[in-house]
């Protein structure tokens, strides 16, 4: 024996088992997860919506359960969440997991170029503050190539975005 729900689906009422509503909860979730908020209150309404109507067209009696064999049926209908995009979590991330080389403006002395170098790779400026030193004095590199450096890189912001 199996425990049943009475469920709105699409502003239908519905009699559902446990199994299949915690299947189709674990689908729309994952769906939602997939747009921005705002975009994925109305998704979810339309398919909400269209498995009320899938979910009308196969019972006979409004008594019927809706059992784990229908709910997959309306997926392979609708689609897998997977074919909705790529899930939020995952854009965020490999939006964040792109480096930009900026200017520093915690770590400046001059223009924050060697800060902003030493963020990018992620060693201590202070390695590369002497690393410039050495090669501007020692090694033939003009300081003329750190004036351009910072002319050509972009200034971060506090929050470290583009100024």
């Amino acid at each position: 024996m199996k425990r049943t729900l009475d469920v709105n689906i699409g502003s239908v009422a519905f009699v559902i088992d446990e199994d299949a509503y915690y299947m189709l909860k674990r689908y729309l979730d994952d769906v939602g997860e997939r747009f921005e908020p705002v975009e994925a209150a109305e998704t979810l309404n339309d398919l909400e919506m269209r498995i009320a109507d899938i979910f009308s067209e196969e019972l006979f009696s409004p008594r019927q359960v809706v059992d784990t064999a229908l709910v997959r049926k309306a997926i392979s209908i609708l689609g897998r969440a997977d074919d909705f995009g790529e899930r939020r979590a995952a854009q965020e991330r490999r939006k964040a997991d792109v480096k930009n080389l900026r200017r520093s403006r915690s770590n400046r002395v001059i223009g924050g170029v060697c800060g902003g170098v030493a963020e990018y790779f992620g060693i201590d400026v202070s390695v590369v503050r002497l690393l410039t030193f050495l090669l501007v004095f020692f090694g033939g590199i003009s300081l003329w190539v750190y004036i351009i450096l910072w002319i050509v890189i972009p200034s971060a912001t506090a929050s470290g975005s583009v100024r």
